[in-house]
């Protein structure tokens, strides 16, 4: 998309993708830059010399469509102020009845008007205010490129007869062609449901706002995140590959041994391996009754003693043992 909102990217000849007063077709203004994209600076304004005669209107070209009408050049008696003074020929007899500084001999079209005269500029008025021939050339009434929409019928770039408004989008060419004010649209560069991604960052559904690479995954049977994997990480996802989710029932989706409708295969291992809520001997597979059974209390920390005197009870054994080995064999130097 345009970087700057005016319609064209860089690809589609905007040179200046930061300034969005600046693309192929603006409007060009005496501001020093080439606002329309076509290598020249502020031609046809008042600063640019458009005749090449040394003289802008700026500088007092009174006619900057001819290049012998300028300010110094020689009256040579053809009804025209040729030397921009305000002033025709002296002693012509076709006189300027409007006093623009043209007579009808010197082109003027409508010698009652002083706004209508060689050189004057076009307004959208209907009329040939230039009398050049053609009415309205240059303004936003009229369709300057030929291609049947004016500025005023909606023609975003009036210079480029590819692009006015109901043309169909070209999406490889970085150009706004039916001047919807987007870019591409419907291509895989052009973002179509505004979540910040295209097809070309990635965006594996670029019609649903809420898929596009870095998305939260949902358990919604959508690869929300783009990363080719569908629910991974929610109650949905068999995490283990047991073939359960834990909303399938799976008690430990981290367990490849742990699921529904499996058997209680370790039964001193403390987990409910099945899933059937019962752990260990508590389960018909480790020959339990198939229920809970509590532990029963007299009081005593009994678990505690037990585990504490364990260790006790392995070191005297142990002693025991080498003790019964060590008699052994001064038994046996005895007989010797």
């Amino acid at each position: 998309p345009a970087d700057d909102g005016d319609g064209y990217t860089e690809r589609g000849g905007d040179c200046d993708d930061d300034n969005a007063d600046t693309y192929p077709g603006a409007e060009e203004t005496c501001d020093g830059e080439d606002d329309d994209c076509d290598d020249v600076i502020d031609e046809e304004t008042e600063c640019y010399d458009d005749d090449g005669d040394g003289f802008a209107e700026d500088e007092g070209d009174c006619n900057d469509a001819d290049d012998a009408v300028y300010p110094g050049a020689e009256d040579i008696g053809d009804g025209i102020d040729n030397d921009c003074d305000g002033e025709l020929d002296p002693g012509f007899v076709d006189e300027d009845l409007d006093g623009d500084g043209y007579t009808p001999l010197g082109g003027d079209c409508d010698d009652d008007d002083d706004t209508v005269h060689p050189g004057a500029p076009e307004d959208a008025d209907g009329v040939d205010d230039d009398c050049d021939g053609e009415v309205d050339e240059g303004t936003d009434a009229y369709d300057d490129d030929g291609d049947g929409y004016s500025e005023l019928d909606g023609d975003c770039n009036d210079g480029d007869p590819d692009v006015y408004g109901d043309n169909e989008e070209d999406p490889s060419n970085g150009v706004d062609d039916d001047c919807d004010g987007d870019v591409d649209e419907g291509s895989d560069s052009y973002d179509d449901d505004g979540d910040g991604l295209s097809e070309d960052q990635g965006d594996c559904d670029d019609e649903d706002a809420s898929v596009h690479p870095g998305a939260e995954e949902d358990a919604d049977g959508v690869d929300d995140d783009c990363d080719g994997t569908i629910d991974e990480g929610t109650d949905a996802y068999d995490d283990d590959g047991d073939g359960f989710s834990e909303l399938e029932g799976d008690c430990d989706d981290g367990s490849l041994w742990a699921f529904p409708q499996g058997t209680e295969s370790a039964c001193e291992d403390g987990l409910d391996d099945d899933c059937d809520g019962l752990v260990d001997g508590d389960d018909t597979d480790c020959g339990g009754t198939g229920e809970l059974v509590e532990p029963i209390s007299d009081g005593c920390s009994c678990d505690s003693e037990i585990a504490s005197s364990a260790p006790v009870g392995a070191l005297a054994l142990l002693l025991l043992g080498l003790g019964l080995r060590l008699r052994r064999r001064r038994g046996g130097a005895h007989l010797q």
